[in-house]
């Protein structure tokens, strides 16, 4: 091959005329096969496909960045198993002031048709009087649960009904004939101070039943209201909140959002906790029981 050819040849693999040798062959007599065009057909297939590689590439690589943000989580939690924010001290009388409010703690379950169901806490006030949130009880109330069962600790099931309800402050009265193994003392919100220890036992969705939150007092809040920096969530509506002594100050209404758990109520570990697994947040609204104590002299007078 002169220089010229030679020149010309380069010229043409350069602009992708020439095709390589995987794509061409020379037959016995030395002639050159010829390959046909790729139909506009072909190339538009190819092109949505190469769309297509490209969206799932977007997509894997979103999801393995989700999962990369999560195992984080996981292993900032685990890392922090053996921390805690309070002194053994307080964690052991946190401990102990919730194992002796747990008597006091009931637990509802409420069925409804298409078998599903819901549940919520309640503590006796008095020996017959239990104080749970309205929102706990506003379906039974409306006759719209199947069944409404309430359970002690030690598993003893009772009737009960709803005989009061305040929606406006989210509290209600429930009276029933089974006798209270523990009724609390009651104190004042009044006195509570910034950072003051608190403690909670209720039925928070997917982490137990009678569980004992450790938390602390945050902040007064709207009307006869206050916030904790507390573990709560979902079912632990109607938990009555304690000071270290024992003293109930509050009674909770809201939490960190959670679904809904299902199954029969059986008791959790007794430690105190001072964080749900798998929450960014930890906090807790409560009806300071100031404001429970004149709906309660109120309706049974």
């Amino acid at each position: 091959m002169d220089s010229v050819s030679r020149r010309r040849l380069l010229e043409l693999a350069s602009t992708g005329t020439v095709v390589g040798a995987a794509g061409c062959s020379d037959d016995s007599n030395g002639s050159r096969a010829s390959t046909s065009p790729p139909s506009n057909s072909s190339e538009a297939t190819k092109a949505e496909l190469r769309n297509r590689i490209s969206e799932l590439r977007g997509e894997i690589s979103a999801l393995q960045e989700e999962l990369s943000t999560k195992d984080e989580r996981i292993e900032a939690l685990e890392g922090r198993s053996g921390e805690h924010q309070y002194s053994e001290e307080v964690r052991q009388a946190a401990t102990a002031a919730g194992r002796t409010l747990r008597e006091a703690v009931v637990a509802f379950e409420f069925e409804y048709a298409g078998n599903y169901g819901s549940g919520g806490t309640g503590w006796f006030i008095d020996q017959n009087h239990v104080i749970t949130n309205a929102h706990v009880v506003r379906d039974a109330v409306n006759g719209d649960t199947e069944s409404a069962t309430g359970y002690l600790l030690d598993g003893t099931e009772f009737d009960f009904s709803v005989t009061d309800v305040a929606e406006d402050d989210d509290v209600a009265l429930v009276e029933t004939e089974t006798a209270a193994p523990y009724v609390p003392p009651r104190g004042t919100a009044s006195s509570l101070t910034a950072g003051q220890p608190l403690v909670q036992v209720g039925h928070p969705s997917f982490i137990g039943n009678w569980v004992i939150g450790l938390g602390e007092y945050a902040k007064d809040g709207y009307g006869d209201s206050f916030n904790t920096e507390m573990p709560s969530t979902t079912g632990n509506s109607g938990s009555p909140v304690i000071t270290l002594d024992g003293t109930v100050v509050g009674l909770t209404y809201a939490g960190t959002p959670r679904e809904e758990s299902s199954g029969p109520p059986t008791p959790s570990e007794e430690g105190a906790l001072e964080e749900y697994p798998y929450q960014t947040s930890q906090y807790g609204l409560h009806v300071t029981i100031d404001a429970v104590e004149e709906y309660y002299e109120r309706w049974t007078k």
